[in-house]
C-alpha cells in the first residue's frame, strides 16, 4: 500500500493486518503529484521485483488552479500523467507476473463524460470538481489506449467506478470548487460527504477489490465496471485514438514515457 504520510500510513496498515489476519502487507512512502514523485515511488516498489495488481487509486480534487512542479494543472499531473507514468515505470515487475492487471480508479460522475483535448489544462477556466472530473474521463480514455499498447504483452487493463464515499478529499470541496450553479447544491453535498465512520468508503471500495480478485476479469481489458461492478461503456471519445495522442502529447511534453 502506498500513502504520503507515515503516521495515517502506518495506522493503515496496521488496522489491514488486524483486520485480514495477513502480516505481509507493506506501506510504501510516495507523491504523485510531481515526475520526480512517481519515479521516486516506482524505483521503491520496483524492489518488490513481481505485481500481479497495480490499482492507481490516487486521486487530487482542488477547489482553486494549481500546477505540480513540473507545469502542469496539478489535476492532470496527479490524476492522468501520474498513473501513466507509474504504469510504465512499473512494466518490469508486471512482466513477470502469470495474469498482470492494471486497474485504474475513477471518479466524479457515474456517467462517463466527454474529453475535450482542448482543455486538459482548465484552458477553457477553471472549474473545481468538473476541472476534476475531465481529469477522470482523460484516464479513462487513456486506460483504453494503455489497454490496446500492452494487449500483446496480455496486461490488462481495465476501469473501475467507486461511487460516492466521504473521504477526506470529498470532505475537502469547498465552496469555490463549485462553479456557478452547483454552489447552491452546496449543502446537499455536505450531506451527502459527512463523516460516516468510513461505511460509505467501505461500500465504494467493493468495485475495486471485486475488479482486483474476480476471474471474470482476466480476459477483459479496455473495459469500465461501475459502482455495481457491471461492465458500462466509456463515453466515446475514450475510444477515439486522436484523443489519446492528444492527451498523451501533452502530458508527454515535460516528460517522455
Amino acid at each position: 500500500m502506498v500513502g504520503r504520510d507515515r503516521q495515517r500510513g502506518e495506522a493503515a496498515r496496521k488496522r489491514l493486518v488486524e483486520e485480514s489476519g495477513n502480516p505481509l502487507i507493506d506501506l510504501v512512502l510516495g507523491d504523485v503529484s510531481s515526475i520526480a514523485g512517481v519515479d521516486a515511488l516506482a524505483e521503491k516498489l520496483l524492489q518488490l521485483e513481481r505485481i500481479d495488481v497495480l490499482v492507481n487509486n490516487a486521486g487530487y480534487l482542488g477547489s482553486e488552479r494549481r500546477e505540480s512542479q513540473d507545469g502542469l494543472e496539478l489535476h492532470l499531473a496527479a490524476n492522468v500523467l501520474a498513473p501513466w507514468r507509474l504504469t510504465h515505470a512499473l512494466l518490469p515487475a508486471l512482466r513477470t507476473s502469470d495474469s498482470p492487471h492494471v486497474l485504474n480508479v475513477t471518479g466524479g460522475s457515474p456517467k462517463p463524460k466527454a474529453v475535450d483535448v482542448e482543455n486538459l489544462q482548465a484552458e477553457k477556466g477553471f472549474k473545481g470538481i468538473m476541472t476534476y472530473m475531465h481529469s477522470k474521463s482523460c484516464l479513462e480514455a487513456l486506460s483504453v489506449a494503455l489497454s490496446r499498447k500492452l494487449d500483446e504483452e496480455g496486461i490488462r487493463v481495465n476501469v473501475v467506478f467507486p461511487g460516492n464515499a466521504s473521504t477526506v478529499m470529498s470532505r475537502s470541496l469547498s465552496l469555490k470548487g463549485m462553479p456557478g450553479l452547483l454552489k447552491l447544491m452546496r449543502p446537499l453535498f455536505l450531506l451527502m460527504f459527512a463523516e460516516d465512520g468510513g461505511k460509505s468508503a467501505a461500500k465504494a471500495s467493493r468495485s475495486t477489490v471485486w475488479a482486483v480478485t474476480s476471474d471474470a476479469l482476466r480476459k477483459r481489458s479496455g473495459a469500465y465496471f461501475d459502482t455495481n461492478c457491471k461492465e458500462k461503456k466509456m463515453h466515446p471519445s475514450a475510444y477515439d485514438s486522436k484523443v489519446h495522442q492528444g492527451i498523451i502529447s501533452v502530458i508527454e511534453s515535460v516528460s517522455a514515457v
